[in-house]
C-alpha cells in the first residue's frame, strides 16, 4: 500500500510539475520569469513561429493592413513604427498593400526573431528598416511616426504601461495607434488589463477616442489617435529619424556597416542580415 500510494504521490507531483512548465513556458512565454527568459524563448521558437501562427495573407490584409490605410487617407505614404514586429508580420502586411507607398521601421528585442523578419522583408529593399532594441527605450523623438503598432506583445513585456507610454511620445499629434488587448486571461494574472482599464490608461497617455473591436479568440484590436494635429511627416529614410540611445541626441548616420551618432560618437554596427544593433545583450536584466 505504501509503494502504491508512493507510486501515485510522484504521478501526481510529476503531472503537476509538468502543468506548471507548460504555464510558465508556453502558456506565458516566460513572463513570469522575467526579461531575459521571455526573449530566450522566442529566439529559441523563432524558426517555427510563423508555423505555429499560421498567419493569412488575406486576413492580414483585411483586418491590418486596410484599416491603417483607411485610418490614414488620403495619405499613402506613412512613416510607420511596429514595435515587437517580431517575424515581420505588421511589416509584411503594409508592404503587400498595392497602395502603401511608405516607410517601416520594425523594433524586436529577440535578434532571431528579426533576422527572420529581415530574410522575409528583403523583397521591400529600403522601404523597410528593422531595429535590434527594446520597447521601453525607443530611439526616436517625440512626436515623429504618422502610425504606430503594437500587436500580441504587451503582456509579455516587463513594464507595459511605460510601452504604452513610448509608444505615445513618439507618435506625432493626430498619428494613428493600433495596438491589441488580451482578453483570455485566466492564465496570466497581473499581466493583463480589462478594455476599461486599458481605454483610461490611454485616455492618460493622450490618446483620444480610444475604442476597441473584436479581433479574434484572445485579443481585440485597441485604435486611437494622438491627441491634437500636426503636418504628416511622410516616409523617410531611417537617417533622419533614428536617434542614438545613449546621448539621446544625435542621429546615427551610417558610415560603412556601423552606424556613427553625430553628437557622442557612439557606434551600433549593422549585422549581416542588415539589422541595426542597437541593443546590448548585457542590458537584458
Amino acid at each position: 500500500m505504501t509503494d502504491l500510494l508512493s507510486t501515485v504521490l510522484l504521478g501526481l507531483l510529476a503531472i503537476g510539475l509538468s502543468v506548471l512548465g507548460w504555464w510558465l513556458f508556453i502558456s506565458t512565454e516566460g513572463v513570469y520569469l522575467g526579461r531575459r527568459m521571455v526573449v530566450w524563448l522566442y529566439d529559441l521558437y523563432a524558426d517555427r513561429y510563423d508555423d505555429v501562427k499560421q498567419y493569412y495573407h488575406e486576413y492580414e490584409h483585411l483586418l491590418l493592413a486596410r484599416p491603417i490605410m483607411s485610418a490614414i487617407l488620403p495619405y499613402k505614404a506613412p512613416l510607420v513604427l511596429d514595435v515587437a514586429t517580431g517575424t515581420g508580420r505588421l511589416p509584411l502586411a503594409l508592404l503587400s498593400h498595392p497602395d502603401f507607398q511608405g516607410h517601416v521601421i520594425g523594433v524586436d528585442l529577440s535578434r532571431r526573431m528579426i533576422s527572420i523578419a529581415a530574410s522575409k522583408l528583403q523583397p521591400f529593399g529600403d522601404r523597410v528598416s528593422l531595429l535590434w532594441n527594446s520597447a521601453e527605450e525607443l530611439p526616436f523623438a517625440d512626436d515623429t511616426f504618422d502610425v504606430v503598432t503594437c500587436l500580441e506583445s504587451l503582456e509579455f513585456m516587463r513594464n507595459p504601461r511605460n510601452v504604452l507610454g513610448e509608444l505615445v511620445r513618439v507618435l506625432r499629434p493626430g498619428g494613428v495607434m493600433l495596438i491589441t488587448n488580451r482578453i483570455s486571461t485566466r492564465l496570466m494574472p497581473g499581466k493583463t488589463w480589462t478594455s476599461a482599464e486599458l481605454l483610461l490608461i490611454l485616455q492618460s497617455l493622450g490618446i483620444a477616442n480610444a475604442a476597441t473591436e473584436v479581433w479574434q479568440a484572445d485579443y481585440d484590436q485597441v485604435w486611437g489617435r494622438k491627441a491634437g494635429d500636426s503636418a504628416f511627416t511622410g516616409a523617410r529614410p531611417l537617417g533622419e529619424v533614428l536617434r542614438c540611445s545613449r546621448c539621446k541626441r544625435g542621429l546615427m548616420a551610417r558610415q560603412g556597416e556601423t552606424l556613427v551618432c553625430e553628437q557622442c560618437q557612439s557606434t551600433a554596427t549593422i549585422g549581416k542580415d542588415g539589422v541595426i544593433e542597437l541593443f546590448q545583450l548585457q542590458n537584458l536584466d
